[in-house]
C-alpha cells in the first residue's frame, strides 16, 4: 500500500513538474499565426520571420519563436481566447474577426507584396447597361470567397449601404428575386473574370491590383470591362497582437518591425514573406481604423454572429 502511495506521489511530482516546464517554455516564446492551407509553405515564411523577432526579444526573456497555423478563421480565435498565439498577420476582413471575437488588437500595417493599400473594383461589361450599384438589383455578382477583404468583404458591405438587398446564390445559374442582388463564390480570381466576359454573372469584384494582373485578368479582357464602382483604400495586410500582450512588449515588437528594413538580414526574411516591404504605423492612427472597420462590421455583423457565435 506504501508503496503504490509512494509511486502516485512520485507520478503527481513528475506531472507538476511537466506542467511548470510547458509553462515555462511558453513564457520564453513568441508565437505568430495565420490561416493556411498551405501549411508548409507559410511555415518556411513565418518561421525566420518570428525567429527574428525572437533574436530581438532575448533582453525580454523571450527565447524561441514558434509558428502555430491555424487552419480556418474558428481555430485562430481558438487560439488567440486561449492565449496561445501573440501575433497574427491577415487581411482587414479576418482582422476585423479578430478584433471582434478574440479582442486582438491592430499593431502596424504591412506592405504585403510591397503594397501598403488597395481597395476593391465592382467590374461588368461595357454592353452590360449596367452603370451604377443601383442597377445591380436583380443582378447576379460572383465574389471570390466568403473570407476575401476586397472580392467579397467590402464590396458586399458597399452594395449593402448603397440600399440594396443581398441574396446568397448556390451558383451563377440561378437567379435572384428581381429586387435583391444575387450574389455566388467563384473561388479564383481568373474564374470571375472568365464569369463576368461571357456574361454568366453580370458583375465580379477584384482588388485594383489583380483587376490589372494579367493572369488575373486576361489582358485581352479589358476592352470590354469597365469599372462602375471603386472602395476606398485599406490596409493591404495587418499586424495584430493578442489582447492582453503587455504595453512593454507590444512596444518592443513594434520597434522591431518598424526597423527591420534598416538591417540586411531583416530585408531577406521580410522579402520572402510575400515580398513584405515595410512595416508601419496606421497613417490615420490606431483609433480611425478601428473604428472604420467597425462600422463595415456592422453592416454584416448578423452573418458573422451566425458564422462566429460566442
Amino acid at each position: 500500500m506504501k508503496s503504490r502511495k509512494k509511486t502516485i506521489v512520485i507520478l503527481s511530482l513528475f506531472l507538476f513538474f511537466l506542467v511548470c516546464m510547458n509553462l515555462q517554455a511558453e513564457q520564453n516564446t513568441i508565437t505568430v499565426s495565420r490561416v493556411s492551407d498551405h501549411p508548409k509553405k507559410h511555415y518556411k515564411k513565418l518561421k525566420p520571420f518570428i525567429d527574428y523577432i525572437a533574436e530581438n526579444l532575448e533582453h525580454m526573456g523571450i527565447k524561441k519563436g514558434r509558428v502555430l497555423l491555424a487552419k480556418d478563421n474558428h481555430r485562430l480565435i481558438k487560439y488567440l481566447r486561449e492565449g496561445k498565439v501573440d501575433i497574427v498577420t491577415e487581411t482587414p476582413f479576418s482582422s476585423i474577426i479578430y478584433m471582434e471575437k478574440a479582442g486582438a488588437k491592430p499593431l502596424l500595417r504591412r506592405w504585403k507584396k510591397s503594397v501598403p493599400i488597395y481597395n476593391s473594383y465592382i467590374f461588368v461589361r461595357k454592353d452590360s447597361g449596367i452603370n451604377s450599384l443601383k442597377d445591380l438589383k436583380g443582378k447576379v455578382i460572383a465574389f471570390e470567397d466568403p473570407g476575401s477583404t476586397t472580392g467579397y468583404f467590402l464590396p458586399k458591405v458597399t452594395i449593402i449601404k448603397e440600399g440594396l438587398e443581398m441574396v446568397e446564390l448556390k451558383n451563377y445559374k440561378q437567379k435572384p428575386p428581381s429586387d435583391k442582388v444575387g450574389y455566388c463564390f467563384a473561388h479564383g480570381e481568373p474564374n470571375i473574370a472568365h464569369w463576368v466576359h461571357k456574361s454568366l454573372v453580370d458583375a465580379g469584384a477584384l482588388s485594383n491590383i489583380e483587376y490589372q494582373e494579367a493572369d488575373e485578368v486576361p489582358p485581352r479582357f479589358l476592352p470590354d470591362f469597365k469599372v462602375i464602382y471603386k472602395s476606398e483604400s485599406v490596409p493591404r495586410n495587418l499586424i495584430l497582437v493578442r489582447g492582453d500582450m503587455n504595453p512593454e512588449m507590444q512596444t518592443a515588437v513594434k520597434d522591431i518591425l518598424i526597423n527591420m528594413r534598416l538591417n540586411k538580414e531583416g530585408r531577406k526574411i521580410m522579402w520572402k514573406l510575400s515580398k513584405t516591404l515595410h512595416f508601419d504605423e496606421f497613417p490615420e492612427g490606431v483609433e480611425e481604423i478601428i473604428e472604420k472597420f467597425k462600422e463595415k462590421y456592422e453592416l454584416i455583423k448578423e452573418e458573422i454572429e451566425r458564422e462566429y457565435p460566442e
